[in-house]
């Protein structure tokens, strides 16, 4: 009986000390916009993180898998398919770690005490304002447009 005793109370302090700790989810793009989007830059740099980890870090290390798939089927095309993709997949896992969301709260932070970038990440963040800015341009042109079209569909 005492050591049933024992073997339980050992068994419970291990599935006690082994049990993983529920992570806090990592917040959305609209959280991040809401809390931190004080003015265009902040919001062109969650939108350069976002971007840059959701689009294209999974299209650089989509290619891999591919390659293994083929390797199964074309043993000489898939190895050769998989020497040339696995730079773009080691590619693809660094851009995921530079875009972090970890990154992402340091750069917010940094910009909002100090204002001070890199060169590069300054250009990067220009780039994006002026894309942004394009698109807005675009979707308010095509507003006009139809609504012009609807004031000619209606005069005939």
């Amino acid at each position: 009986m005492k050591y049933i005793f024992l073997i339980s109370i050992s068994c419970l302090l291990t599935l006690d000390g082994f049990a993983k700790k529920e992570k806090t989810p990592k917040p959305s793009y609209e959280e991040y916009i809401n809390q931190y989007g004080i003015d265009d830059t902040s919001i062109a740099i969650i939108e350069l993180f976002f971007e840059k980890r959701n689009y294209s870090a999974p299209g650089k290390m989509s290619f891999l898998p591919v390659a293994a798939g083929v390797t199964a089927i074309v043993p000489p095309i898939g190895l050769g398919l998989a020497v040339i993709t696995a730079p773009l997949f080691l590619s693809g896992l660094l851009t995921r770690h530079k875009y972090s969301h970890k990154n992402l709260l340091i750069a917010l932070q940094n910009y909002n005490k100090s204002n001070v970038f890199s060169n590069n990440f300054k250009n990067k963040i220009a780039q994006q304002i002026k894309m942004s800015k394009t698109i807005h341009n675009q979707e308010i042109n095509q507003e006009k447009l139809i609504a012009l079209q609807q004031i000619k569909t209606q005069t005939n």
